[in-house]
């Protein structure tokens, strides 16, 4: 009760803003919905600390689906709208980074290549406003 006095309501689900915040939290019907009325899924919105960190604010829709960890909401997204290989291989390295061994696998079967882990989450936690 005290945080929503402040505000805050911790445990109450907030609706998704933009395909980014949807694909941060993992809803699939979300994403889909901002894609099919015109948005991109590489453009890089703005989405609330709360969905993936505080350090990551500003992303795309396929990056903030490698937070979610959810291998139907990417597969889900390449059937929208098919993922290109150089874009393939920057999500496997951003999933090299986060662990997501299963996303990894279905992004670059054959392996990521050049990719420097560290850099590429720099990069995003760079873009806060």
């Amino acid at each position: 009760m005290a945080s929503e006095a402040l505000g805050r309501a911790p445990f109450v689900y907030q609706t998704p803003r933009n395909a980014a915040e949807a694909a941060g939290l993992g809803t699939a019907a979300g994403v889909l919905r901002f894609l099919r009325t015109g948005a991109d899924p590489d453009a890089i919105e703005t989405v609330r600390p709360e969905i993936i960190s505080s350090a990551v604010t500003r992303v795309t829709a396929l990056e903030a689906s490698m937070w979610s960890r959810d291998i139907a909401l990417l597969r889900a997204l390449d059937r929208e709208k098919p993922i290109d290989d150089a874009r393939r291989q920057y999500l496997a390295c951003l999933g090299t980074a986060l662990g997501t061994r299963d996303l990894v696998t279905y992004l670059a079967p054959d392996g990521v290549k050049d990719c420097d882990p560290a850099e590429v989450t720099r990069r995003i936690e760079a873009r806060r406003p």
